[in-house]
């Protein structure tokens, strides 16, 4: 008998763990509050363009999400700056890094699946007063390069995509008999709580990680979270329901 685990991500985002469900009976049904959406930060591009003398062997490439790799990737043969594909490229976690491998970039370094712990990563292997590029999103997480900036470095951030609120008239019915709520970022969970009445679900709620548990919190959502912040140890927990 299948059962359903409602998740604040796109179909498209869902494969990864679904594929590490599958010996069980747990069927995830997407529920995308958030929906991606390509963006244009020229700012960014041009502080890139003004520091290119100054980007060499000694600087990194930082990814913290899956979304960022290919569409940095694209911007820089879109704008003759193939060179900075070479970089040496850090990864958020296992996702990102085979984002990042897909994407043709050079992975030298996968983080513990969060911000804080890929900025303490990148300390130690970083050359002191290095320079890290910043392929990100428009809402990020203040925590890996402010690590980076406190530890000398400079970071130079290029906004590469931006998720918006998905038009609760596009969200999916959330359907019957569901077992458990994935939460995967605080606003996804702000977005959830809205979208099924301004009340959590009757059922357990799981976060990815500390910081959406404790923005959870905050609505009013109480949240378990794996072990680790990675797929993996989410789809052990989950297999415990």
């Amino acid at each position: 008998m299948k059962r359903y685990v409602l998740i604040t991500r796109h179909p498209s985002d869902c494969v990864e763990l679904q594929g590490l469900l599958a010996s069980s009976d747990l069927i995830l049904r997407p529920y995308p509050v958030l929906r991606l959406e390509d963006i244009v930060d020229d700012t960014g591009w041009q502080a890139v363009s003004r520091a290119l003398p100054e980007i060499g062997a000694e600087s990194w490439l930082v990814l913290a999400s899956p979304r960022a790799p290919e569409r940095f990737a694209r911007s820089c043969r879109e704008r003759g700056l193939e060179n900075l594909v070479e970089l040496p490229a850090a990864a958020v976690g296992p996702s990102t890094a085979r984002a990042a491998e897909a994407a043709g970039l050079r992975v030298e370094l996968v983080g513990p699946g969060s911000g804080a712990g890929l900025g303490e990563a990148l300390i130690s292997a970083m050359q002191p007063a290095s320079l890290a590029l910043f392929a990100c999103g428009k809402e990020r997480r203040p925590e890996l390069p402010q690590i980076l900036e406190e530890a000398g470095h400079t970071v130079l951030p290029v906004v590469v995509y931006r998720m918006v609120p998905t038009p609760p008239r596009e969200l999916p019915p959330l359907g019957p008999s569901l077992e458990a709520v994935v939460l995967t970022s605080p606003r996804a969970a702000a977005l959830y709580l809205e979208g099924v009445g301004g009340r959590p679900l009757p059922c357990p709620h799981w976060a990815l990680g500390t910081t959406t548990q404790q923005a959870a919190s905050g609505l009013g959502i109480e949240c378990r979270i794996p072990h680790e912040p990675t797929m993996e140890s989410l789809a052990e927990e989950l297999c415990t329901i």
